[in-house]
């Protein structure tokens, strides 16, 4: 059964090592705010803070949702003067009432939805809390880097002085599954949680939106604007609520 804290609560002690804020991170916050200076913003998994700070320092109004109480505890710490409106729920059930100018999910975490229908029913929640001329922004990561896998794959990564994290990776690439084992070494007992997100190409995603009532405005291949190329590693997609063509 999914469990939409797990993966928060799981990783809070390394989160903001595991994804800190670095200046893509600005430079992120000043693309998404280019959409609507001044605006409200609902971010979806708001994490600890990695956008939605440097975003509230730009101007915006920003309300942030995740599952994960443990998240949230460590976004509250980054963020003493409360810029930050949060909300402790479930975003593919349920989400804070709009009209927001902007829905941000960013970081792959449609992904982080395994099951298809969820994604869906997220994609049309976020279509619904948008007011007039609002857009849904979906940061997602190419598949291609998963679904070539064939066989297991192992990444170390140094999040201490003496700590590490080494991520095994396994895919389906029949159900367009990724799971990845995090395991954690500090010279205790190793720490174990496990990931799982389902992925999904731009033109499927394109029509997940459709189902949920967005059309496609633009696509982008970074937080710069690039255009999508064959070899872009993310995909940074704006979409609108589809009114029949109007």
């Amino acid at each position: 059964m999914f469990d939409p804290s797990a993966y928060g609560d799981g990783l809070a002690s390394v989160y903001d090592r595991l994804y800190p804020h670095t200046p893509e991170a600005d430079q992120a916050a000043r693309f998404i705010a280019g959409h609507a200076p001044g605006g409200r913003l609902l971010e979806l998994g708001v994490g600890t803070g990695r956008l939605a700070l440097p975003l509230a320092e730009l101007g915006m109004r920003v309300h942030g949702v995740d599952a994960s109480a443990q998240i949230l505890a460590k976004l509250k710490e980054r963020d003493p003067e409360g810029k930050i409106t949060t909300t402790l729920g479930d975003f593919t059930a349920d989400l804070p009432e709009g009209p927001f100018d902007i829905v941000l999910i960013g970081l792959n975490t449609l992904f982080m939805v395994p099951d298809r229908d969820k994604q869906i029913e997220t994609l049309r929640l976020m279509g619904s809390r948008l007011g007039e001329g609002g857009v849904a922004i979906v940061e997602t990561y190419d598949p291609w880097y998963y679904h070539r896998l064939t066989e297991p794959r192992v990444d170390v990564h140094h999040i201490g002085e003496k700590e590490i994290m080494i991520d095994t990776s396994y895919v389906s690439r029949s159900t367009q599954t990724v799971y990845i084992v995090h395991t954690t070494i500090d010279g205790g007992i190793p720490e174990k949680i496990v990931e799982i997100s389902r992925y999904a190409w731009p033109s499927e995603l394109d029509l997940m939106a459709r189902i949920a009532g967005l059309r496609l405005r633009a696509r982008y291949s970074d937080w710069e604007g690039g255009p999508v190329r064959d070899d872009a590693l993310r995909h940074i997609s704006i979409f609108e609520v589809d009114n029949g063509g109007e």
